[in-house]
């Protein structure tokens, strides 16, 4: 019995310290590790693996012309083009707009600009994840603009199609959430969570989100540790091998 103790548990150990025993994303940014934006014009870029992302299209309000696009480039810090680091209402915080820096504004275009995180997802990473954010107002938006928080995954064996598009608006002020599902099918294919802001003519689009999560729902999972949530089976495995463990060396000690 002991020496099955010692086998289980040295499987135990393995499954549980396995990269896919626990492998998950795991990303959360509050933006006061960057510089604040001071100006005027280019500041460099955010950092932090921020990406940007234009797709223009001919018929805005509809957008459904498509005309070009351009990306992914590095986040920028500045104030006439997708992003900058600004003062929110409780620290710094990250602020994005239309890229007014592309004079098809002017020409009656649609303007679909991303700021975004992207990752090669992994099978090891499957399971139900949550994008939380906090989202401030600090102006009117114009007529006919939108912004939505989002998440996507495309397949890039597949011109890059979205296989997933999810998005919840963020008119309003307030902290949004976006859960999905990825399952072993998404092994490969480009994951990314961000914002994005459709405008036109120039119009006010701003909007500043602070403190984003990217990270496994956190339903039926005991958090460990830097935030890796630990799952139930891994839970009851651990308790099994401790309770074989337990009796098998109490067995010993009055055999002995």
């Amino acid at each position: 019995m002991i020496r099955l103790a010692k086998k289980v548990v040295t499987f135990a150990a393995a499954a549980l310290l396995s990269s896919s025993a626990f492998a998950a994303i795991n990303f959360s940014d509050n933006f006061e590790a960057y510089d604040l934006y001071v100006g005027p014009g280019y500041q460099g870029d955010i950092g932090g693996g921020w990406l940007i992302f234009a797709n223009v299209f001919g018929d805005y309000p509809g957008c459904s012309q498509y005309w070009y696009g351009y990306g992914p480039f590095p986040a920028p810090n500045k104030d006439s083009g997708f992003s900058n680091i600004t003062t929110g209402s409780s620290g710094q915080a990250l602020n994005v707009f239309s890229d007014y820096d592309n004079p098809d504004h002017a020409n009656g275009a649609c303007l679909e600009t991303s700021v975004f995180q992207e990752t090669v997802f992994s099978s090891a990473d499957v399971g139900t994840y949550t994008f939380r954010f906090d989202t401030q107002t600090p102006v009117a938006l114009g007529t006919d603009v939108s912004t939505y928080g989002f998440i996507k995954l495309l397949d890039p064996n597949n011109n890059y199609n979205a296989d997933i598009f999810l998005t919840v608006p963020t008119i309003t002020a307030g902290t949004k959430t976006l859960d999905v599902i990825l399952d072993a099918s998404a092994d490969g294919k480009i994951l990314q969570w961000g914002f994005s802001t459709v405008a036109s003519g120039y119009e006010p689009s701003g909007r500043v989100y602070d403190n984003a999560s990217f990270a496994l729902k956190n339903t039926g999972s005991y958090q460990g540790e830097e935030g890796v949530p630990i799952p139930l089976w891994a839970l009851f495995a651990m308790a099994g091998v401790l309770a074989l463990v337990g009796g098998s060396t109490l067995r010993s000690r009055r055999k002995a």
